[in-house]
């Protein structure tokens, strides 16, 4: 009988080999490779103290393949929620604000009830012609919430409130090395 595939000839053995190598490490998907270097990104960036990619990885649910999601994620959360209370305990209130954010976005209620009224401080403040006020208002992280509210304020013409969704856009942006190669298995 003729070969249909003549230029796969010991193709099959050799997918053999390469499937029982991935079985034995376990080797991920390009799909899992780019979903994975997202998280490992956050988790780079949360290491190099951007409060801001810690938020990211605490509040993003894994929408990647459940073995990528247990394996991965978790771990990258915890050591995000480490970083943020071991600075929160040192008095960085980033920190606090960012774990907070979380806590809110958890659907804390009494949580989020303080930092609307933090923001309303702060925007009254910043409104009087606080410079410094202004500054925190945009430089902190904000639940999802009070970012709604504030984009809102801005689609009517609100430039404090612009400031802060346009400071909370660019502050979970994940910075990802497109040119990045991903091995194929």
């Amino acid at each position: 009988m003729r070969n249909w595939f003549p230029n796969c000839r010991g193709a099959f053995p050799l997918a053999v080999i390469a499937a029982a190598a991935c079985s034995i490490s376990g080797c991920m998907s390009y799909g899992e490779s780019v979903a994975y270097r997202l998280y490992q990104t956050n988790a780079d960036r949360c290491a190099q103290n951007e409060t801001d990619a810690c938020v990211a990885m605490l509040q993003s649910s894994c929408e990647a393949p459940a073995r990528l999601c247990t394996a991965y994620v978790p771990a990258f959360q915890a050591q995000a929620s480490k970083q943020l209370s071991q600075k929160c305990r040192a008095n960085d209130e980033a920190a606090c604000q960012a774990l907070d954010t979380v806590a809110c976005d958890g659907g804390d209620a009494a949580v989020c009830d303080r930092l609307g009224e933090k923001y309303a401080n702060l925007y009254a403040s910043c409104k009087a012609g606080d410079a410094n006020d202004c500054e925190s208002l945009s430089q902190l992280v904000w639940p999802k919430t009070q970012t709604d509210v504030a984009d809102n304020a801005c689609k009517n013409g609100d430039s404090i409130a612009c400031r802060v969704v346009s400071s909370s856009a660019s502050a979970m942006k994940v910075n990802v090395d497109k040119s990045a190669q991903f091995a194929m298995f």
